[in-house]
């Protein structure tokens, strides 16, 4: 299964549009499409997030039998890298983070940390 699949099947089980889970979430119906049919990969975990809200599901259900997301399922399916456990665990300190503090973290990574 892949992340795509996961939102189209919980979305159509929930009975909700594919329109109606993009105004929810914020995108385009033309992007959550492609969301759904996995022609954009490696969506953002806030993302994530504010899709599994919209459904009121868990984040890990969408990304369960994901193997791009296992390092945030936890999941075994292939060894995990120290690597991606680290990013796991940055990932949850990030969006354990106030919103003011995420938007400051999100700052200094796009203009970067002065040499």
């Amino acid at each position: 299964m892949s992340l795509g699949k996961n939102i189209t099947d919980i979305r159509k089980k929930k009975g909700i549009t594919s329109r109606a889970l993009a105004a929810a979430v914020g995108v385009t119906p033309a992007t959550m499409s492609r969301y759904e049919h996995g022609k954009i990969t490696g969506i953002s975990y806030e993302m994530i997030v504010r899709i599994s809200e919209a459904l009121s599901v868990k984040p890990e259900e969408l990304t369960y039998d994901d193997p791009y997301y296992d390092y945030l399922n936890g999941t075994d399916k292939k060894k995990i890298s120290s690597r991606k456990k680290e990013e796991k665990e940055l990932l949850r300190g990030f969006y354990g983070l106030s919103p003011e503090l995420q938007d400051a973290v999100r700052r200094i990574c796009n203009t970067g940390l002065p040499d």
